[in-house]
């Protein structure tokens, strides 16, 4: 059995790995490499993997993590600045959606819970391929952009509902519907509570203690053994797993540990979400594919366009321009991540049958197929429908959204925010030049938070902490360590990223100066040799010198002794 078990597990591993790198050249989300090579690898083609009901439960793991992941992203202020394109737009278009589909589905014959499972999954949009591309195309901040993103985050805690649903639609039928929907409800809102009590009254003390053992591993493992907690919990009271995850992560997001949470956990995340969207594929029935692939084009086609129409009307009845309205349709016209994990757990469940879960799922992966290509045309696209209709573009001006709470572009970024960094931080706001400070003390990020100082908890050698900080538009970066290897382990971090953004090094350390420059830092500054020389010429000035005479003799000096590091 443990034989088995591991040749598939490895047969799901390199699978992956092939589609994704070919995939990835392609331009192709991971996505759709992963559901490609479970279907591949699975019983209906290659067989190399012949019970993928093995990897269920460890694959429901990685739903778990993308939820926690969602959570962290989650933060009050910035659901107030997107309300009214979160719960305004975003609820109504999933309410539509749902209906219509809803109904549709039960006049094919479906079940009223598989009606309601399928059109909660059609009614979602990609959240991954969605803010991947516009962030690709640095589209984010546009008004499309703010509008597709605020949709996505009421569909990503409408998912949170739906996931919830499934395990209460597929009770064991003692109760009615509406019984099990009140008791799922009443349990839910009690462990709710419970989760937000320990998020806000338990963890910031545990994260304080686990941030100054300065340990990775300890850190790493505190994050997965409370997520995985906060899953049992909810789990052991029949609900889903990824309630638990989805709030711990909630809690957690408005923490200084976010950056350093996220950017730890996002390996376990990625592969085993990856796992699932496997397991996904390898239960898709291929002869579906060939038996009804002209209706599975037609359905995804009025997929696209229906949820394209009804989106850009809603957002046109906001008050936006018709171009930003087919934009931000084009953008969310796909299926999403999300609805095929409701379609594996509606057919874990048996709420579903699996042909219907397998059409479903190949109608979806056609949408998401195609989105790419929608998304970074979708201004020619919809200039190009609006010019055949007779009317102009659409083309608005000013419709900005409130900028976020850390900068997105043009801001310095400080490694370390200590005694030279605060300094630093107070020249650049008397100058109105926005910052973003990363610092690996707890104590130092606690009490500069209390002084609304734009500093967050991490390790700025960090690809994902530094990207998370948007280093790739920031103006430079000002490094003040102690240790020499930290800076040249930050400076090679970032140069490898091909950004090209000037960097400033303040170390205490002796030394290895020439190297900081050869790796790519525009200029090294050793903290004892310039307090040395600061008070040399002090010195030389009460001493009556000349003070042309002074700026030369420390210049001189400093090079001399640069030299001799």
């Amino acid at each position: 059995m443990e034989e088995h078990f591991f040749e598939s597990l490895l047969a799901i591993l390199c699978a992956s790995l092939v589609a994704t790198v070919i995939l990835q050249r392609l331009r192709m989300p991971n996505i759709i490499a992963y559901l490609l090579a479970g279907v591949i690898i699975g019983p209906q083609a290659l067989t190399w993997v012949e019970q993928p009901a093995d990897f269920a439960f460890l694959a429901e793991f990685g739903v778990v993590f993308l939820l926690f992941s969602l959570g962290l992203e989650f933060s009050l202020p910035k659901l107030i600045s997107l309300r009214a394109s979160v719960f305004g737009l975003g609820g109504i278009q999933v309410a539509f959606c749902t209906l219509i589909f809803g109904a549709a589905v039960w006049v094919w014959g479906a079940t009223p819970e598989a009606a309601i499972i399928i059109a909660g999954a059609l009614a979602l949009s990609s959240t991954a391929i969605v803010t991947k591309e516009l962030s690709t195309l640095r589209q984010v901040h546009s008004r499309h952009g703010q509008l597709s993103v605020g949709v996505l985050l009421f569909q990503d805690l409408a998912a949170v509902l739906f996931l919830i649903l499934v395990p209460v639609l597929a009770g064991d039928g003692s109760s009615s519907l509406w019984s099990a929907l009140g008791w799922a409800l009443a349990k839910g809102a009690l462990l709710v509570i419970l989760l937000l009590s320990v998020g806000k009254w338990l963890l910031p003390p545990l994260y304080k203690e686990v941030a100054q053992a300065r340990s990775d591993e300890v850190f790493v493992l505190s994050t997965l053994v409370i997520v995985l907690l906060a899953s049992w919990v909810t789990h052991s009271f029949h609900l889903s797993m990824a309630l638990g995850g989805f709030v711990i992560g909630m809690m957690l997001g408005e923490s200084p540990f976010r950056h350093q949470i996220n950017s730890d956990i996002r390996a376990f995340k990625d592969i085993l979400l990856g796992l699932f969207f496997v397991t996904i594929g390898m239960n898709v029935q291929l002869q579906l594919l060939q038996d009804y692939w002209p209706r599975l084009l037609l359905f995804s086609i009025c997929l696209i366009i229906l949820k394209t129409l009804l989106i850009s009307v809603l957002v046109k009845l906001s008050g936006n321009s018709k171009n930003t309205a087919l934009q931000t349709g084009l953008n969310l016209a796909q299926a999403g991540e999300f609805g095929l994990a409701l379609m594996a757990l509606g057919v874990m469940h048996q709420l579903l049958p699996a042909d219907q879960a397998s059409f479903i799922i190949l109608l979806s992966i056609i949408t998401m197929t195609i989105s790419p290509f929608l998304i970074r045309h979708s201004g020619k696209i919809s200039g190009a429908l609006w010019r055949i209709a007779g009317g102009d573009n659409g083309r608005q001006a000013g419709n900005t959204e409130p900028s976020p709470e850390l900068p997105h572009h043009g801001h310095v970024i400080l490694g370390g925010f200590g005694r030279v960094g605060k300094t630093i931080a107070s020249l650049l706001e008397n100058n109105d030049i926005n910052y973003i400070a990363i610092d690996h003390s707890v104590g130092v990020v606690n009490a500069e938070r209390t002084q609304n100082a734009k500093v967050i908890y991490g390790d700025c050698s960090n690809l994902d902490i530094l990207n998370a900080c948007h280093i790739r538009t920031a103006k430079m970066a000002v490094l003040t360590f102690r240790s020499i290897e930290d800076a040249k382990h930050t400076i090679e971090h970032i140069r490898a990223m091909g950004v090209s953004l000037p960097i400033i090094v303040r170390c205490s350390e002796h030394g290895g100066f020439d190297e900081l420059i050869s790796l790519g830092a525009n200029c090294v500054v050793p903290e004892m040799l310039e307090s040395s020389l600061v008070i040399g010429a002090h010195a030389l000035g009460l001493l009556d010198m000349n003070e042309s005479d002074i700026k030369d003799q420390i210049q001189v000096e400093r090079e001399f002794q640069l030299k001799r590091q």
